[in-house]
């Protein structure tokens, strides 16, 4: 292993909320409450991260910090001291995580594009739910730029990008959307720059090109879809329309954070 994505962490308003819809509308099984301010879905650590966070305020010289650790992309790597070494070399920030916030060493750090990021290094495998964290999309005005940060601090690497045959209306052009993937398939993390009017070019309800957002490869999208539309959430149903053999729906979870679901078709 090189790297894999160990989980995701998103912000929720309503956690008992929220463990349903993830839970319950889109399948992914039933959520653990490791503590009154989180909820975590999956197996060994990996898998889904609902966080409520504190509301504070906290000042750094001039700048205004609040709360930021409830959104993050979290990476295994084969090695994180070789990651810590790099980072230290360029002179760029990174903090470690507290004892006991994860079962491996990790460290909290930013990309180009400010997107908050934690790198663990990699422990023991654990036995696999049947759905797991195909992407996870990160927006950069710059996709360059953070292309190299990924491939040059964090050690992955850059693929091509796997095209549907009918493919939508939006850019694959390098300079507007990278896939650092260790397969063939377009899984792994996605770097796009935010496209205005992705959503009005392809009739969608949703714009997965802004703000980011994490998708889960699930048995039976269909299903998922059924669930939920039968509880009134909007879906985006994109079709096999941006990558290979993947059926998309786009949805905005309980806190309004972007979610795609997706299956191989």
């Amino acid at each position: 292993m090189t790297w894999s994505i160990h989980h995701v962490s998103l912000q929720a308003h309503d956690l008992d909320r929220a463990a349903h819809f993830f839970g319950t509308l889109i399948g992914l099984g039933v959520a653990a409450a490791p503590d009154a301010r989180t909820r975590f879905i999956g197996q060994g650590g990996r898998g889904l991260r609902l966080h409520r966070p504190d509301a504070v305020l906290a000042r750094s010289g001039a700048a205004l910090l609040g709360p930021i650790g409830a959104r993050y992309v979290a990476l295994e790597v084969a090695s994180l001291d070789a990651v810590i070494t790099r980072l230290d070399q360029a002179g760029l920030a990174y903090v470690r995580a507290l004892p006991g916030e994860f079962a491996q060493p990790a460290i909290y750090t930013l990309d180009p594009a400010l997107n908050l990021l934690v790198l663990l290094q990699a422990g023991a495998a654990s036995d696999a739910p049947a759905w797991h964290i195909h992407h996870v999309n990160l927006q950069a005005e710059n996709v360059r730029e953070a292309v190299a940060f990924y491939t040059g601090f964090i050690g992955l690497k850059e693929g091509r990008w796997r095209s549907a045959a009918k493919r939508g209306d939006f850019s694959i052009d390098p300079a507007e959307l990278a896939v650092l993937t260790n397969a063939d398939d377009n899984s792994g993390l996605h770097i796009i720059r935010p496209d205005a009017g992705f959503a009005y070019r392809n009739r969608f309800a949703h714009n997965p090109s802004i703000g980011g957002h994490p998708a889960f490869c699930v048995p039976d999208v269909q299903a998922v879809k059924a669930r939920l539309e039968a509880a009134g959430v909007l879906v985006s149903d994109a079709g096999v329309y941006a990558m290979a053999g993947m059926h998309q729906i786009y949805v905005l979870d309980p806190a309004a954070n972007m979610i795609e679901v997706n299956q191989h078709v």
